[in-house]
């Protein structure tokens, strides 16, 4: 099976590191961000990998070239139009000939999510779509209990979210692929769709995992805090 790492944003939320540097390029505890997410793949036997690009494309093509530095097989599909997340996976539908099922991987996150345990239940089962889902996420404001007399009864500043929330990495069965079109997001419009379609969609929980959302410049300081503490490396 194929993995597609999504790729193809501006980084806005990013800048002004963004500005002259691909949001796949922007360092975690030294480690460009996309390197940690192929080799993170590759350690769960996806050897097979498509970068979806747009904005500064040549910098990451430059760095990881063919792929074969990390012991992977990397090819790129690059769109300069904005497309939305199923947009880009429509867009490179061609490399994905004669492949029944596929990885998307969102390319501003980092999971050591169990994909290889995602896999199994997805080729086990053979629904439209496995998602990867995630406990414990903090929510990004504080979440207060209000009474019917407009009386705040407790406040929590960013508490975990108590029930399994997307992790951004899912599996895909090619029907799946069929609603993929430009301007659609995954999580918007196709799965909502699939399931109002009839289409079968699983979800496989992994309570263990940790789970970072790099999309914002203090989600980053926290990512590298994360990575230089626990000393997570390759």
């Amino acid at each position: 099976m194929k993995a597609i790492i999504l790729c193809a944003g501006h980084g806005t939320r990013l800048r002004p590191l963004t500005f002259y540097l691909s949001k796949a390029m922007v360092p975690v505890a030294g480690v460009p961000l996309l390197e940690r997410i192929v080799v993170s793949l590759r350690d769960q036997g996806f050897e097979q990998q498509i970068i979806a690009l747009s904005w500064l494309a040549e910098q990451v093509q430059h760095f990881f070239g063919d792929g074969s530095r990390l012991g992977v097989q990397l090819t790129y599909s690059i769109n300069t139009e904005p497309s939305g997340t199923a947009g880009e996976v429509h867009h490179l539908r061609d490399m994905l000939e004669g492949e029944d099922h596929v990885l998307v991987h969102y390319g501003d996150i980092l999971t050591d999510l169990d994909v290889r345990g995602l896999v199994g239940e997805h080729r086990r089962h053979e629904p439209a779509a496995t998602l990867g889902l995630v406990t414990g996420v903090p929510v990004h404001t504080g979440v207060a209990h209000v009474a019917d007399d407009g009386s705040v009864r407790g406040f929590v500043e960013k508490p975990p979210l108590e029930r399994p929330t997307n992790a951004a990495v899912f599996a895909l069965s090619r029907r799946a692929l069929r609603f993929c079109a430009p301007g659609k997001d995954f999580s918007h419009d196709v799965f909502p769709e699939l399931i109002a379609a009839g289409e079968t969609v699983r979800g496989f929980v992994d309570d263990d995992a940790y789970w970072l959302d790099v999309g914002r410049l203090s989600d980053l300081e926290k990512a590298n805090e994360f990575f230089t503490g626990a000393n997570h490396g390759h």
